[in-house]
């Protein structure tokens, strides 16, 4: 157990590093930018290096990505539970979250029109990102390793599992590093939703849908009444 626990720090710690490396160099201007063909590149990347990552983790602990959640059991279903909870914050975000919190005047607003260049066809750059880099890989780190690990580490101790669900929640939070209430408020209602999504079906495919439809919805939403 204490082998398996000192993993599950180092790949937290490794993973969050990943992240960084992938996304930080684009955001400070190197590289052509966090926009265009750089913002599907970024999703590969992330993809890339943070799946192994965990794969090979989880085999260091006698796990695999079944045991995580990460199964096409119930497909269908978790999907359109998903694709509802994406749909619905959407909503609340453009009716009355967003307008009232500052509209195009949020820096969040404002650093995603300016990511897009006021271009369509940056939509398209982004949604690999969205998707793979957000909704897939994200949520297996995020959710799927972060909580699915230390279940299996315990076997399914309640305790920890909700530790490791609170943590999860927070730890993804600040990892998008929120600089104001709006921000952190943006960030922490969908993390606790995600997690209580993976917590109440025991799998993945709810929480990486609604990811990564909402971070779809969101450049989309934003484009169009922003833009």
């Amino acid at each position: 157990m204490i082998k398996s626990l000192v993993m599950w720090f180092l790949i937290i710690f490794v993973g969050f590093i990943l992240f960084a490396l992938t996304q930080v160099p684009f955001q400070m201007g190197f590289l052509g930018g966090y926009q265009g063909m750089n913002l599907t590149i970024i999703g590969i990347l992330q993809a890339a290096l943070i799946i192994p990552l965990i794969y090979f983790s989880l085999r260091y602990m006698k796990l695999d990505f079944t045991k995580i959640g990460f199964t096409s059991s119930k497909w269908k279903e978790d999907a359109l539970l998903g694709s509802i909870v994406a749909i619905c914050w959407a909503l609340i975000q453009f009716i009355w979250l967003i307008p009232n919190t500052g509209g195009d005047g949020r820096a969040d607003i404002s650093g995603i029109l300016t990511m897009l260049d006021h271009q369509w066809i940056n939509i398209l750059w982004y949604i690999p990102l969205g998707v793979i880099g957000g909704g897939l890989t994200e949520e297996l780190y995020n959710r799927g390793f972060v909580i699915g690990a230390i279940a299996g580490i315990f076997r399914n101790s309640r305790i920890a599992l909700y530790i490791a669900a609170i943590f999860a929640i927070i730890f993804f939070a600040a990892g998008h590093l929120p600089i104001n209430i709006n921000e952190w408020v943006d960030l922490l209602v969908p993390s606790t939703v995600y997690t209580l999504l993976y917590l109440y079906t025991k799998r993945l495919t709810a929480s990486i849908i609604a990811h990564g439809l909402w971070n779809v919805l969101a450049v989309i939403g934003i484009f169009i009444i922003y833009g």
